[in-house]
């Protein structure tokens, strides 16, 4: 039964895709098979998490409060003011593209902070609940040490499916598209192969060529999955025929002062760089957490009968305090994070931080499913602490994220109109590199941006 509902499923998805139309020289967007991780990770390949500071209102449907990142803004407004022009010409008064432009939906409904917490939140409920009540488990917890030994144990079990660390969570099925402030939705349509009809209505619409063309010219791109669903395109116009008359996406971030080269440089933060700092927070979020819920935990002592005997033995079970939970992260996190507290209840000792990276290590590890026998990990827990102790931070944690991350830098060099390769210096050096060893192809490797190791479906 189960096989068949999926078939259905497969087979619906598939003649939905059948009847997408492509323009030729317009881009095409498809969350659902190729674009999946589009602004959650890098030219590089690393997870990236988008600077809050250049989010921006736009103007919302149904008094919502929808923001996208400042060139995306720009971008909208132009859409728009041309559009109500299209509109009020009478041109497309029998489509269903004939509407004033509101968003619907945008980055508030993929806001990372909030959906990272409900995740763990959730992760915690099913810990407390099933996991601790499980043997006795929970009473083996008398302080924050103790939480995070046993939350490791439960975790490494599921967090494939369920990652712990936001690197993993961005790069994950749970994940929003709207995460990257560039992704918003003008229609309030419903998505799923339940409404496939929905999309008909789109596909169908006899301007509906119209519609993707006329976004593009701004930069947008249309999901062919939710034809109301708009992705701006940071390739768009890039590079640009003429400098001095950028085009597309270009004008936009142009005028915002970013451009295809350096947006995720400015705009965003590579993830892995406060991945310890990330962790440990929600730790000691989460073992408050317990700690008001559960402040005592319960101790079985073995007391022997008179004589020696076993006879009249009796187990006493006495209930004590757990520790509270420290006050402050290690102040050894304010070199780089800063506002991490003054002082610590937690001395931030060397051998405390490097256990961190290894806890870290083993979630990154285990997440994307990289198989490693307990000497394959002592010996990267060796590599790991080296490079800590002889580079510092940075170095270390681009060790643990190039191990795990799951993508590899991409390798194109051809350039087409939705380019998402390299710098022109890599791009240069790699088609020299390509007329070198023309002659000989077995010594030549070509790597795509392929899909992540922390995905479970799409």
């Amino acid at each position: 039964m189960a096989d068949g509902k999926l078939k259905a499923i497969f087979d619906t998805k598939n003649d939905l895709n059948d009847i997408s139309p492509t323009f030729y020289g317009i881009p095409s967007f498809d969350l659902e098979r190729e674009h999946y991780f589009y602004g959650r990770v890098d030219k590089e390949g690393d997870a990236i998490i988008l600077d809050s500071n250049f989010l921006q209102g736009v103007e919302s449907a149904e008094g919502a409060n929808n923001l996208v990142v400042d060139f995306v803004l720009e971008a909208f407004k132009s859409l728009k003011a041309n559009y109500r022009k299209v509109t009020r010409s009478g041109l497309l008064k029998t489509s269903v593209f004939y509407r004033n432009l509101k968003v619907h939906k945008s980055y508030p409904y993929g806001d990372l902070n909030t959906k990272y917490t409900n995740h763990i939140t959730l992760m915690y409920k099913n810990f407390v609940d099933k996991y601790l009540s499980i043997n006795r488990r929970a009473d083996k917890i008398r302080n924050f040490k103790d939480f995070v030994k046993e939350f490791l144990r439960y975790s490494l079990r599921i967090c494939h499916y369920y990652p712990v660390t936001k690197t993993g969570f961005i790069t994950s099925v749970h994940c929003s598209p709207f995460v990257g402030g560039m992704t918003l939705e003008v229609a309030p349509e419903q998505h799923g192969i339940l409404n496939s009809a929905v999309l008909a209505k789109y596909f169908d619409d006899d301007y509906f060529d119209f519609w993707v063309k006329h976004v593009a010219k701004f930069g947008f791109m249309v999901d062919k999955n939710a034809p109301w669903r708009l992705v701006f395109n940071v390739g768009s116009g890039y590079p640009p025929k003429n400098p001095e008359n950028l085009t597309g996406g270009q004008l936009f971030m142009n005028k915002v002062g970013v451009s295809y080269e350096n947006v995720f440089q400015y705009r965003y933060d590579k993830a892995y760089k406060t991945e310890v700092y990330n962790l440990q927070k929600e730790m000691l979020s989460l073992y408050k957490t317990f700690y008001q819920q559960y402040s005592t935990y319960e101790k079985e002592e073995f007391l022997p009968a008179p004589g020696g005997g076993l006879y009249r033995a009796k187990i006493k079970c006495t209930r004590h305090d757990r520790e509270p939970p420290p006050l402050y992260l290690p102040a050894v996190y304010k070199a780089f994070m800063p506002g991490s507290g003054e002082a610590t209840g937690w001395t931030p000792t060397e051998p405390d931080y490097e256990y961190w990276l290894k806890i870290l290590l083993k979630l990154r590890l285990t997440e994307t499913r990289q198989y490693h026998t307990p000497k394959d990990f002592g010996s990267r827990v060796e590599t790991m602490i080296e490079k800590y102790r002889l580079f510092g931070h940075e170095e270390t944690f681009r060790y643990i994220n190039d191990l795990t991350k799951g993508f590899l830098v991409t390798k194109f060099n051809m350039k087409g109109k939705n380019w998402h390769g390299v710098s022109d210096a890599e791009y240069e050096h790699r088609l020299r590199d390509a007329r070198e060893k023309a002659e000989n192809p077995a010594d030549r490797v070509q790597y795509s941006l392929t899909g992540c190791k922390n995905t479970t479906g799409s």
